[in-house]
């Protein structure tokens, strides 16, 4: 299936969850991604944060376990205004977050600690549908694709997803860059 078919899909498939099954879904993922967590060695790890009412999953469970260890840096983006970059910034319980024109928290670049995406070890991608060779469907900007070959070849990419995996995407480019492993409801699956 190509992109376009999978982007509406899945944000019908989406908008579709009841409050119920949303919860559970993001419960199911916590628990897997914990169990991940245990034998991951990244120390600084990018994470999305969800989009307010568009039924994303709810990254700050995430970060809330991830805020008990001191060892760890989290990262959360920000979009440059007028671009398709972004740029990238340390989360501590005094960053100031300020909600862009998607209504997707941001933190504020002039009171945050910036941090290049080369010093990155893990990133967690935000996606709509992905296949069973790791590449995904996002939104259709393209921001990730542009962030991902910033970051280090060793970045362990991790995508989201409340659902399993599409057979394949068929209109695949070359600037679609390939998770290592994707957290769902049902488990890990790795690529």
């Amino acid at each position: 299936m190509n992109k376009s078919f999978l982007r509406t899909a899945f944000l019908k498939k989406r908008k579709e969850l009841s409050e119920n099954e949303i919860e559970e879904k993001n419960e199911a993922i916590l628990t897997n991604f914990t169990f991940f967590f245990k034998s991951s060695t990244a120390k600084t790890i990018h994470i999305f944060l969800p989009q307010i009412g568009k039924n994303e999953i709810d990254t700050w469970r995430i970060i809330s376990f991830l805020s008990h260890f001191d060892q760890i840096k989290i990262i959360v983006p920000r979009i440059i205004p007028g671009t398709k970059e972004m740029e990238h910034y340390l989360l501590t319980p005094e960053t100031i977050l300020i909600n862009n024109q998607w209504h997707i928290p941001e933190p504020d670049a002039e009171t945050s600690l910036k941090v290049l995406p080369i010093e990155i070890d893990a990133v967690l991608i935000p996606l709509l549908a992905f296949d069973k060779k790791g590449f995904r469907v996002g939104y259709g900007g393209g921001y990730y694709d542009r962030f991902l070959i910033q970051c280090n070849p060793d970045v362990i990419k991790i995508g989201l997803s409340f659902f399993e995996a599409e057979e394949e995407i068929t209109d695949l480019d070359a600037f679609d860059v390939a998770m290592n492993y994707c957290v769902t409801p049902f488990g890990i699956v790795q690529f």
